[in-house]
């Protein structure tokens, strides 16, 4: 009996199901690689993202400026609260937030905790030396922090005062309650041996310490290698000033695991990269760039982008010929922070001149020669102060990279063969940036045509505070506008600008810092349609393939009150439920549930062969919804069962796989999917398949377990299921290395699967 609901479970579903799909976002830019791009936005898409269905939805109301990115979490499970999609928000007033990152409850917060007073940026000022505008009003928060999902655990770094001086603390808190855990908070202090900058007496007997007076903690925090690293940078650089990382052990923070100090003997070379957060590749090695400042290749490090070892030593590095004139003029190279691009040595660098750099990561050079990048190119001409952030969409038939450089329009730049294309892909000639200091994102849902978008802040002034504007932009055509947060006026304002702070896309919501005590939350209206069309397994929009289960999301698409799969008189599952039907070019689609916000559906077979299919959507009460999907032969994905992923599998005992019940090595097991394609023999839409005659997948069905190809026998019709929910027994290779979560993927005649799943093997 249990066996049967849990199959039954695969066919029905319920708008809860839709957070298998979802994402974390648990770090600066998105990653460790800092490309700014979530390529798992399955919601949001070119042709919904308009003035009619999208739009300001709430905003959060904390208590300080938001300059960190806010992260998030989904299906987070909050005592007394149940489990829901949380968003974090760190403030410059030293608060942190978690909110209900769908606002079900209202915006009060889940929790929130202040973790001391904050630090007057004119307390910094120096006789003679102009105001300190770089920031206003008030430090406290100014980095983003990380999120250790498997640890529970957010970390943050505060600068406050302790004993009437400024200071820097880092803090563990749980991600349910607020709560310090690990051993913290610790304040931050560091020395390496060197005699300062020249002068300033700020080294004594041969010790420099960090002054936390003298800098700032902008950099994302980096959680790598056990330690959470941060980065320090100067306060508009009053002298004196360095670049300082220090690392902390992230089970035990008062563990200082490792220091470093970009100019011990000598001056400036600050590592602050317009916020965007140190980098690291998957051998642990860490990358950051650096300001103005002293070079010598030996102990220091002005100019540069530098490797360091996960202890924090120099093990290579790229220094452009220009770093002396550049230093002279306050040009940084480091402005903005480097990219990796995943997958690949490639390291994207660019800073105020303009210049973006292409550079192997496993050989930097190690001497100031343009000739050691591979690529050296003007992306932003004739202008000063250009590039402090920038966005990668990592796409198999060449990266693209976007700039929005001062006073300047916006640019996007493919790279082909290795190198980028000096010419634009694409450029919007008809925006001008009043400041180099956009926050920006990349969406899409991998690269499903018309799934990508390219998102962006501004300011309308040349002078802050000023007014934001968010802005979304087709990432394969910039010059397209999409939409932006004037276009409806008042209704749709950001609030003021905050420079250097990335929109947080996902699921479906666009989280926007602001300047204005808010965090402002945009997303698709309520207004009636389809918003999505996705795989009811995977919960990713593709092509769709004849027999798929799908879920199609929209508002007041289907009956009030749910309604759950129904027969009709001839054994089938029926093709109306409440008043409402969908069909494809007029085929009937059997329907396995419906609700206002979603239905599930079985795409007819009669799809197969076509390119394109038109879906209608009718409605209970009359109205009708249309939508021209793209069709494949084959879409595969696996089912899950939760939402950490774990695949819908049956042991060789038809018990469900799971942590508590893995599967034996050399066994074999039952992988329910859907998406395959047609059948052979075929069988009618909506047939309740029989234990005889099984259909079979004309496509033959690859599965790997544990990156290792599983040997595959009986692929599919799932005995007792509706038509389109396949079978697929595979016998789980003998050297698989046993875990709770073994990653699970399917492909099917040459057509990679949508998903990954995870199973529990022993």
């Amino acid at each position: 009996m249990y066996r049967r609901i849990f199959l039954l479970a695969l066919m029905a579903g319920s708008a809860a199901v839709a957070v298998r799909a979802q994402v974390d976002v648990l770090t600066a830019n998105y990653d460790n690689n800092r490309t700014n791009a979530n390529l798992n936005e399955g919601i949001l898409n070119t042709n919904n993202v308009n003035a009619t269905q999208f739009g300001k939805l709430w905003a959060y109301p904390v208590d300080g400026q938001v300059y960190a990115q806010p992260l998030y979490v989904h299906a987070l499970s909050i005592p007394g609260r149940g489990t829901l999609n949380a968003l974090y928000v760190a403030t410059m007033h030293n608060s942190v937030y978690a909110f209900d990152a769908d606002a079900s409850g209202g915006t009060a917060p889940l929790w929130q905790v202040n973790l001391g007073s904050t630090v007057d940026p004119a307390s910094f000022d120096i006789a003679g030396a102009a105001t300190y505008t770089d920031i206003l009003h008030e430090i406290g928060i100014l980095s983003t922090p990380v999120i250790d999902r498997a640890g529970n655990t957010i970390y943050v770094v505060d600068e406050t005062l302790a004993g009437g001086s400024a200071a820097f603390f880092l803090h563990a808190l749980d991600l349910t309650t607020g709560s310090e855990k690990w051993n913290g908070p610790v304040q931050i202090q560091a020395s390496v041996a060197g005699s300062g900058w020249g002068g300033t007496g700020d080294a004594t007997n041969g010790e420099l310490p960090l002054l936390a007076a003298g800098h700032i903690q902008r950099p994302g925090l980096l959680l790598a290698n056990g330690s959470i690293y941060a980065g320090f940078g100067s306060h508009g650089d009053y002298v004196p000033w360095h670049g300082w990382m220090v690392a902390y052990n992230a089970a035990d923070l008062p563990q200082q695991t490792a220091v470093f100090n970009t100019t011990p003997s000598t001056a400036g070379s600050a590592i602050w990269q317009g916020g965007r957060g140190l980098a690291a590749d998957p051998d642990g090695n860490i990358y950051c760039s650096t300001g103005n400042g002293n070079y010598d290749g030996v102990m220091s490090w002005g100019e540069t982008v530098l490797r360091l070892t996960p202890t924090l030593s120099v093990a290579d590095w790229f220094t452009p010929a220009e770093y002396a004139a550049w230093t002279d003029d306050d040009m940084d190279f480091g402005s903005n922070g480097p990219i990796l691009v995943p997958g690949t040595n490639f390291l994207i660098a660019g800073g105020k001149a303009g210049l973006v750099a292409l550079i192997d990561r496993t050989d930097m050079g190690g001497q100031p020669l343009d000739t050691d990048a591979l690529q050296f190119f003007e992306a932003v001409p004739n202008s000063k102060f250009a590039i402090f952030n920038a966005a990668l969409w990592n796409r198999p038939d060449g990266p693209i990279l976007y700039i929005w450089g001062d006073d300047d329009v916006l640019r996007e730049f493919q790279m082909q063969n290795g190198v980028f294309n000096t010419s634009p892909l694409a450029a919007n000639g008809s925006l001008q940036n009043a400041l180099p200091f956009s926050g920006m994102t990349v969406s899409s849902n991998a690269f499903v045509p018309g799934s990508g978008i390219f998102w962006a802040t501004s300011a309308t002034s040349t002078t802050l505070p000023a007014a934001g504007v968010l802005h979304a932009f087709d990432a394969m055509n910039v010059s397209r506008e999409l939409w932006n947060s004037d276009v409806q006026g008042r209704s749709d304002a950001l609030g003021s600008f905050t420079k250097f702070a990335n929109p947080t896309v996902a699921n479906g919501k666009v989280y926007v810092p602001t300047d204005s005590n808010q965090v402002t939350v945009y997303g698709l209206l309520p207004v009636p349609g389809v918003t999505a069309v996705v795989s009811a397994a995977s919960f990713t929009s593709s092509a769709i393939a004849p027999g798929e289960l799908i879920s199609i999301f929209g508002n007041s698409i289907g009956p009030s009150v749910p309604v759950g799969l129904q027969m009709d008189s001839s054994g089938k599952v029926a093709t109306s439920l409440a008043g409402l039907t969908v069909s494809f070019d007029g085929n009937p689609a059997p329907l396995l549930y419906a609700a206002a916000g979603q239905i599930n559906a079985v795409v007819p077979f009669a799809v197969a062969g076509e390119s394109t299919t038109l879906m209608r959507v009718s409605a209970p009460g009359g109205a009708a919804f249309t939508v021209t999907l793209p069709v494949a032969t084959a879409a595969p994905a696996i089912f899950a069962t939760n939402a950490a992923g774990q695949g819908a599998i049956l042991n060789a005992d038809l018990s469900v796989n799971a942590a508590g019940n893995p599967a034996a090595r050399g066994s074999w097991i039952a992988i329910y999917a859907t998406g395959t394609g047609v059948l052979s023999p075929a069988v009618a839409d909506g047939t309740m398949v029989g234990a005889t005659n099984l259909p079979l997948s004309v496509a033959p069905v690859a599965v790997s377990i544990g990156g290792q190809a599983a040997t595959a026998g009986y692929q599919g019709a799932a005995p007792g299921l509706v038509a389109g929910v396949m079978q697929i027994n595979a016998q789980v290779p003998a050297s698989v290395t046993p875990g709770t979560a073994v990653p699970v993927t399917i492909g099917v005649g040459g057509t990679a699967g949508l998903n990954t799943v995870t199973m529990a093997v022993k």
